[in-house]
């Protein structure tokens, strides 16, 4: 029966770096996926590991999660006045 494993791992671009998690059948596809969700412009690096879990290929088809960093954060500390 055919399986499908959890990767984890972190990719960077030219202007970010990223955490990612994917189920695929392999650390390529993986970070193919990952390429594919970012549509960065610029080459994409990346370390993978796993596999850290298996399921049967009929449970889910193939993903990724890619971690969203949020618009707009403010630095953390006293505020000058």
């Amino acid at each position: 029966m055919a399986k499908l494993h959890l990767y984890y791992g972190t990719v960077k671009t030219a202007d970010s770096g990223q955490h990612f998690m994917a189920w695929a059948n392999s650390r390529e596809q993986a970070l193919d996926l990952v390429e594919e969700a970012l549509t960065a412009a610029g080459p994409v690096v990346g370390s993978v590991v796993g596999p850290l879990a298996s399921l049967p290929a009929d449970v889910m088809p193939p993903g990724v999660f890619v971690e969203v960093r949020p618009l707009g954060r403010t630095p953390q500390g006293p505020t000058a006045k």
